[in-house]
């Protein structure tokens, strides 16, 4: 049996911080800088089954609509560039779908300033299609994220015959996905911790 993994980029990244942050502030980003994300994953599927592995994230684009939003999504895509040689070092592949959007915050309280704000759109899209494309009953297909917008596309992949594996985050679980699985397995602190380098 062929397996894929589709990783919710941003999603995953999300759920790793919000592990190692505490106080119920999430991590900052460098938390996951080196992190390893293939070893994390080979030891929840704990088979020698090969595997593809998908990164899903957005394109980015500079935006110069002010000078605070040209330097947030210049920032953007530096980072981004760093992250994906990170992620294909360790045989993940990055495949750039949707977009980030920017958008005005809403005006402060006190002196009406607004700041861009950055945000990622339809990556989960990207996802679920690519989940669609490739059911079938000789595929295993491997799902990481929390975002129930998914959920479609797991009855829509369980219809065409694909067995589906959920992997979610011990600290934000997802039943509608997990039930929608055939199995499913959960990301925990200690298991981030052991593979945070």
């Amino acid at each position: 049996m062929r397996r894929i993994v589709l990783i919710d980029g941003e999603n995953f990244v999300y759920g790793i911080r919000h592990m190692l942050g505490s106080d119920a502030k999430k991590a900052p980003r460098s938390a996951v800088e080196g992190f390893n994300f293939r070893g994390l994953l080979e030891e929840l599927l704990a088979d020698n089954l090969p595997s593809e592995i998908f990164w899903f994230g957005a394109r980015l684009r500079l935006y110069e609509q002010s000078d605070e939003l040209k330097r947030k999504s210049s920032d953007a895509i530096k980072a981004q560039s760093k992250f994906v040689n990170q992620i294909q070092q360790q045989k993940i592949s990055f495949i750039k779908v949707g977009y980030l959007r920017a958008r005005e915050s809403d005006p402060c309280e006190n002196c009406s300033h607004q700041t861009w704000k950055l945000a990622e759109k339809g990556v989960d899209v990207g996802l679920a299609v690519r989940m669609v494309l490739e059911a079938n009953s000789d595929t295993e297909i491997v799902v990481i994220s929390a975002d129930t917008d998914l959920l479609p596309a797991f009855i829509a992949a369980k219809k065409l015959e694909a067995k589906l594996l959920h992997i979610g985050y011990e600290t934000r679980p997802i039943y509608a996905l997990t039930k929608a699985s055939d199995i499913s397995r959960t990301i925990t602190l200690p298991l981030v911790q052991k593979y945070k380098i």
